[in-house]
């Protein structure tokens, strides 16, 4: 199950948030118990998240739900670094960077924030997180992925074998949660050529 952490007040305030760490705030905390009351007492192996605060409170209320045996925390899933962009209202982004941010919020491929990291390696480090996850996966026990944004919609461009200029309408109109099939060898989950997988350590 891929499920969108809770929203911070950047996300509410249309803040581009990149890497930045920031709590969940109440509104997002509200929805985040909505997408929890929609599984209607499914239980949960366990839950893989992202080290951020918003991710690892938004796994806390996930685990009282359904009662999954633990959280674990993976530095991969975390949220890509956008730089300097980071902090800017969206609308700020597309004025003052012209036009590499109007491109970033049509087709993010070929686009690198000041200071921030290239979403095809983005990918590929996300991409290691998930097949590090499905390896770890049990017969029969459901499992949680608990992410940022646009980590949600990277790793849905990936299980949807979707190309990366597709991020956006993986994001948009979407529910905060869905559910895939994954299978421990799953061909989406492989490197690229040329790009080795990073290892994945778990906290």
């Amino acid at each position: 199950m891929l499920m969108r952490s809770g929203r911070t007040e950047w996300d509410l305030l249309g803040r581009v948030q990149g890497a930045a760490d920031l709590p969940m705030a109440g509104e997002g905390c509200l929805a985040v118990e909505k997408s929890i009351h929609s599984l209607g007492g499914q239980k949960l192996g366990w839950i893989a998240c992202a080290p951020d605060e918003a991710s690892r409170a938004t796994a806390a209320l996930l685990q009282a739900a359904t009662k999954a045996k633990k959280i674990e925390i993976v530095p991969d899933l975390g949220e890509m670094a956008l730089g300097l962009w980071e902090g800017l209202r969206y609308q700020e982004l597309q004025e003052r960077f012209c036009r590499a941010g109007k491109q970033f919020m049509v087709d993010p491929c070929g686009v690198l924030a000041p200071n921030g990291e290239a979403i095809e390696d983005y990918a590929n480090r996300v991409r290691g997180a998930l097949a590090w996850i499905a390896g770890r996966q049990k017969r029969g026990a459901a499992v949680a992925v608990v992410v940022r944004p646009i980590a949600l919609g990277v790793s849905r461009c990936i299980l949807n074998s979707a190309e990366l200029s597709e991020l956006w309408a993986m994001l948009n109109d979407r529910p905060d949660l869905e559910w895939y099939q994954v299978s421990k060898n799953d061909p989406r989950l492989a490197s690229p050529p040329g790009r080795p997988r990073r290892s994945v350590t778990a906290a």
